[in-house]
């Protein structure tokens, strides 16, 4: 058993549910009597030699913690490529503490950057636990990893807006016919998608850009002059990443797109388009909110930190028990490890089988598989 100190990271984006992972790791090893510290922030305070002592958390400001979203307590990040100089910082500040086994938190980009550090870091243990309300960190077949926490508490979310949303488009489509909404997705439609989730039937004047499946302005102008002749109103849900024109992207310094920082959105510019047909629209665009939020008494929300936080106790006691080099996941209501040898192209994007090419919409399949997880 690896008796070594502990450093628990996160990077990128939050969800509602991360603290619940990182809780979840601390609470194994306050247990074992091990102590567990943190960069502030991320590894950017490893670089810098700025430790949090996460032992010293009391156990009443632990169970707050975990059901608090966000990462206002350790801190998240977006960096460059390290260099190997500051590779070699990074080596020497660990070594000072005492640490040998290394968890990160994040999504895509943080699982790259954790098999990277634990390529060139050979004497330091390392795991990386999922995080990203996109849902696109996977094996494209789903046969691997179901589905990241955070992704059901934003589909959850996404009921309370469309509910909203379809109230005020029913009060004022006499002169607002159509609301625009942008979700979260920068190449992934799963969030959008969900959206049907809430209208099984399809009785709702609802459609959706999935950027998986693009068509061009002259089909989604024709196809929205239908539905408003049908229902005399429109609920349209967009992808950030489902591209209308150009936005002046702006990048980060891992190299994504910053879709709330660019000079403008794809929402508004279907907006803008939609309002020169003369379809009168305006948008929706809650940007952050979707992934810092939390619902009271909610079955969906407290099944999804309970498994973010099981991720997370398990990854401790994995690691403890000499398990190295490998990101945690959930299949069928299962943790499992997965070697970082077999995590290559772990970035997906929704499959063929759950969109409706052509028709802004997605299969009964897609909404089967949202019915698995959101419970």
């Amino acid at each position: 058993m690896s008796k070594k100190n502990f450093l628990v990271m996160m990077s990128g984006g939050t969800t509602p549910v991360i603290n619940s992972t990182l809780v979840g790791i601390i609470k194994e090893l306050k247990r074992k009597n091990i102590k567990v510290f943190s960069g502030k922030q991320g590894i950017e305070g490893v670089k810098k030699n700025k430790f949090i002592n996460l032992n010293k958390i009391s156990k009443l400001k632990l169970n707050q913690l975990q059901y608090t979203p966000g990462s206002h307590f350790i801190g998240t990040t977006r960096i460059e490529k390290l260099t190997n100089a500051e590779i070699k910082n990074i080596e020497k500040n660990l070594i000072a503490k005492d640490i040998k086994n290394i968890i990160n938190i994040g999504g895509n980009g943080t699982l790259k950057q954790t098999i990277e550090l634990s390529n060139k870091l050979k004497n330091f243990n390392f795991a990386s636990c999922p995080k990203t309300v996109d849902n696109d960190l996977g094996d494209k077949n789903f046969k691997r990893v179901q589905y990241n926490p955070g992704f059901p508490s934003c589909v959850l979310i996404w009921k309370f807006f469309y509910n909203m949303l379809n109230l005020e488009n029913i009060g004022a489509h006499s002169h607002d016919k159509v609301i625009i909404s942008q979700t979260f997705g920068r190449d992934t439609g799963f969030i959008c998608g969900s959206i049907r989730l809430w209208d099984l039937k399809r009785k709702k004047p609802i459609m959706l850009l999935l950027p998986e499946d693009k068509q061009s302005i002259g089909k989604i102008i024709r196809y929205v002059k239908k539905q408003i002749r049908k229902f005399d109103r429109l609920l349209i849900f967009i992808s950030e990443g489902y591209k209308i024109g150009n936005i002046g992207s702006r990048y980060d310094k891992s190299g994504q797109i910053m879709y709330g920082s660019s000079n403008n959105t794809n929402c508004q510019l279907l907006s803008n388009i939609l309002n020169r047909e003369k379809i009168q629209s305006r948008i929706f665009n809650p940007t952050i909110l979707q992934r810092v939020f939390k619902f009271e008494n909610n079955k969906i929300f407290f099944h999804d930190n309970k498994t973010a936080y099981r991720l997370g106790s398990s990854t401790a006691r994995m690691m403890l028990r000499g398990k190295k080099s490998f990101l945690i996941s959930i299949l069928k209501n299962k943790i499992i490890p997965i070697d970082f040898s077999a995590c290559n192209n772990f970035s997906r994007k929704m499959p063929l089988k759950f969109i409706k090419k052509g028709h802004f919409d997605v299969k009964d399949r897609y909404i089967r598989y949202l019915k698995k997880i959101v419970k």
